[in-house]
């Protein structure tokens, strides 16, 4: 029980340091779709802003709200942008991951244990 190289618990620490990845993943990903929710809400509400202010006829508008209409449209654009590169940061992530899975797999194998993870 006392030894370094003791397969069970060299065994029971690959399972450990897999199942701490998984839950390190797992929230990562959940920030990332927090993110995505909020900027999603924000592109509703600015969307929904856009609308009601179009409705209203160019000719009818000052150039203040012709302005501000812009200036939604620019930060619709700015949110698009954001939402698009969360979802690039998270094909990285996952990506990553599965190097850093492989680089664990061939450390066990290495070391001569099995790859059951159950």
């Amino acid at each position: 029980m006392g030894k370094k190289d003791d397969p069970k618990l060299m065994q029971e620490w690959f399972k450990l340091v897999q199942e701490k990845n998984a839950m390190v993943r797992y929230e990562s990903e959940l920030m990332i779709f927090a993110r995505e929710l909020e900027l999603e809400d924000r592109q509703s509400r600015l969307q929904q802003e856009l609308r009601e202010r179009m409705a209203v006829e160019d000719h009818l508008k000052t150039e203040e709200e012709l302005s501000e209409e812009k200036k939604i449209l620019n930060e619709m654009l700015e949110v698009v942008e954001q939402r698009d590169s969360l979802v690039v940061l998270l094909e990285e992530q996952r990506l990553r991951e599965k190097e850093e899975d492989k680089d664990l797999e061939a450390a066990m194998l290495c070391k001569g244990f099995s790859l059951d993870w159950s």
